[in-house]
């Protein structure tokens, strides 16, 4: 189970590193880049945790609304401040997270775990999903997309290491494009990471 000391720890030891140069400034409004975990026990898929880095100049907007004592650091309140707006502000768009299994969308549902941390002006939250009916794995394709339909956001994979697997003794990860998926006029071609275990 994903919780908010697992998170914590996740950051703390350095798998979610910042990947936040080379992203589109112009259009749309943030840059998003972001890592994903995926939390297999015993061959099934139990939890889903998303890391999005945002770009400095939205992440500045997010310190001087969020870090009300302007110590650089969101301490409790402050990050529950910002789990709920964030949570109103995405949740109607999926937290960017589309998830199918074999083709068949699964809903991630409300996050059960939430962290948020300032690392060199950027900030970078994590959402944590436990699903509510656990994955079985063995010869299924699982994928997830992340993109704004809308395109207020540019979120993209990390160059480096988009994915992570915990427990998944057999499993692999690897990204694909998706040229049929393609959105905001066809001008966006998203991303997908695909988990396969045997």
């Amino acid at each position: 189970m994903i919780h908010n000391a697992v998170v914590r720890r996740w950051l703390s030891a350095g798998l979610l590193w910042l990947a936040s140069a080379g992203l589109a400034t112009s259009h749309p409004d943030i840059a998003v880049t972001a890592r994903v975990l995926f939390d297999v026990e015993a061959g099934r898929l139990v939890s889903v945790a998303e890391s999005l880095a945002i770009d400095e100049a939205s992440s500045r907007r997010l310190i001087a609304r969020f870090d009300a004592n302007g110590d650089s650091i969101f301490d409790p309140a402050e990050r529950e401040a910002m789990r709920q707006a964030l949570t109103g502000d995405l949740g109607g768009i999926g937290f960017f997270a589309e998830l199918s299994v074999d083709g068949e969308r699964r809903a991630l549902g409300v996050p059960d775990a939430f962290d948020a941390s300032i690392s060199d002006g950027v900030v970078t939250v994590v959402f944590g999903f436990r699903l509510e009916e656990p994955v079985a794995l063995a010869g299924r394709k699982l994928e997830l997309v992340l993109r704004d339909r809308d395109y207020t956001a540019a979120v993209a994979f990390a160059a480096d290491r988009p994915a992570l697997v915990r427990g998944g003794e057999g499993c692999s990860v690897s990204r694909e494009t998706r040229p049929a998926d393609a959105y905001f006029g066809g001008l966006v071609v998203p991303e997908a990471v695909v988990l396969a275990c045997r």
